[in-house]
């Protein structure tokens, strides 16, 4: 049976401008990274997060494996509670 692969897309409309990241699983070729642009051309359309009005140019678009999780830290405790 074949594994999904499965690319994660996060927006962040902060201060210093609209920033994509999309996380692609690890030993993703960057041909198949590629395959991306117009899934995503035709998402980021939708959604508007534009630099200028008829164009993405303006926007961050950063993409990347992802990361294998170590752990995870309460804030309230400062407990690892997971990893």
């Amino acid at each position: 049976m074949k594994s999904n692969r499965l690319a994660t897309v996060a927006v962040d409309r902060g201060r210093s401008g609209t920033r994509i990241s999309v996380a692609v699983p690890a030993g993703t070729t960057l041909a198949d990274s590629f395959k991306l642009h117009d899934s995503l051309s035709d998402l980021l359309g939708k959604l508007g997060p534009r630099g200028c009005a008829p164009c993405l140019s303006g926007v961050d678009i950063n993409i990347h494996e992802q990361w294998e999780e170590l752990f995870t830290i309460n804030l309230d405790t400062m407990q690892v509670v997971g990893g």
